[in-house]
């Protein structure tokens, strides 16, 4: 979603310990790769407010650590290129990582400008005194979602953790409930296959999931009620046939007829090319982003600064979108994208009112004491998990 960054392709999903035992996660019996990014229309390319000086920047350069993928190719048709002609600054497209990033601010050798994080992650940083405090001078924040601008980072787009199964499905799930709602195993403990399930190898939405199934208002989630949450879990963990770690995951067990339900980024099905075979619920569904931050210490703050601004403005925001479905962060982006697209948004207003927003700071506060816990869950009795 919101590893290294939930950016691009939508990062790395769990704790990736090779030495750690694990429960047992079947191969997938059909892969599916990812497509390039295509416009669902053709872009726009009306000039951005305030960007009329092709030589704004001319003999400066900005660098930007992306995390590759489609995601990136998206960001810099929709985002790099026209900033570049626009105001002349050059663009240097570096590899990201986290690791990197915080040894280049220790060292005080930074070398990049501009990268996007999960925003419990660009909290994280902030709080940990990685990251610049933004313009808000420079970088118009009053277009912007309320909920994604921060004093260290500002939103590049919303993505969604939410229900899929298969589009062929006659008796769809309607929310967490039915995702919970699984019949008792067999005399001889086989597991009917529509009571497959697979879910994602971390707390972060997981235990949310679990508190919603168990009868937990979405706007009553957090603090999260840990003892309750497990509980929850107890109650699912038999019938869950991989605890993925790989996004592209869920998508290949539901097409294979290994799994009957899952919890997925929204854009999954989208980038493997399979979104007629895939049906998404909504409802109940965590609203996550990703954030553009500035290194402590970036070699070209201004002109930084400047392409936040850029990028977070209408055009380019919903340029973004035509090209890969993640949500705009632009409240006036959405009248500029179709209704087709609109409808696999998950900003959309149907959507967004159906989902709960990722508490971002209580994450930050407490992801590596509950994934160590949930780590600890997962091996108590992992041959649970069927085969």
């Amino acid at each position: 979603m919101l590893g290294g960054g939930l950016a691009v392709t939508l990062g790395a999903c769990g704790i990736g310990d090779e030495d750690k035992p694990t429960p047992v996660a079947p191969e997938p019996t059909a892969t599916v790769t990812p497509e390039p990014p295509v416009a669902t229309q053709p872009p726009l390319g009306s000039p951005v407010a305030g960007y009329t000086d092709p030589t704004r920047w001319t003999g400066r350069t900005l660098n930007v650590a992306g995390w590759g993928g489609d995601i990136e190719d998206a960001q810099g048709i929709a985002f790099f290129d026209p900033f570049r002609e626009a105001t002349g600054a050059d663009i240097q497209v570096k590899k990201a990582d986290l690791d990197r990033l915080k040894k280049q601010v220790d060292d005080e050798q930074v070398s990049w400008d501009v990268l996007t994080l999960p925003a419990e992650d660009a909290l994280a940083m902030a709080r940990a005194n990685y990251l610049e405090p933004l313009d808000f001078a420079v970088i118009d924040k009053t277009v912007l979602v309320p909920e994604i601008v921060l004093q260290y980072g500002v939103g590049a787009s919303f993505f969604s953790t939410v229900i899929v199964y298969p589009a062929a499905d006659t008796a769809p799930p309607a929310g967490w409930s039915d995702f919970w709602n699984v019949s008792p195993p067999a005399d001889d403990g086989t597991i009917e296959p529509a009571d497959l399930r697979t879910l994602r190898r971390s707390p972060i939405g997981t235990l949310e999931f679990a508190l919603i199934a168990d009868g937990v208002a979405m706007a009553d989630l957090y603090p999260i009620d840990l003892e309750r949450a497990f509980a929850s879990l107890d109650k699912i963990r038999e019938y869950v046939v991989a605890w993925y770690e790989d996004g592209k995951q869920p998508i290949e067990l539901l097409t294979a007829g290994q799994a009957a339900m899952g919890s997925a980024w929204n854009v999954r099905a989208w980038q493997l090319g399979v979104t007629s075979q895939i049906g998404t619920q909504w409802n109940g569904g965590m609203l996550s982003a990703d954030i553009w931050v500035v290194p402590r210490g970036a070699p070209n703050k201004d002109v930084a600064m400047d392409f936040i601004n850029f990028a977070t403005r209408a055009i380019p925001s919903a340029n973004f979108g035509r090209l890969v479905p993640f949500g705009p962060v632009n409240l006036n982006s959405p009248a500029l994208l179709d209704e087709d697209r609109l409808r696999q948004m998950p900003t959309s207003p149907e959507n967004f009112a159906s989902q709960f927003i990722q508490n971002w700071a209580w994450w930050a506060d407490n992801t590596e004491a509950v994934t160590t816990r949930f780590e600890n869950w997962l091996l108590q009795n992992p041959e649970a998990t069927p085969a």
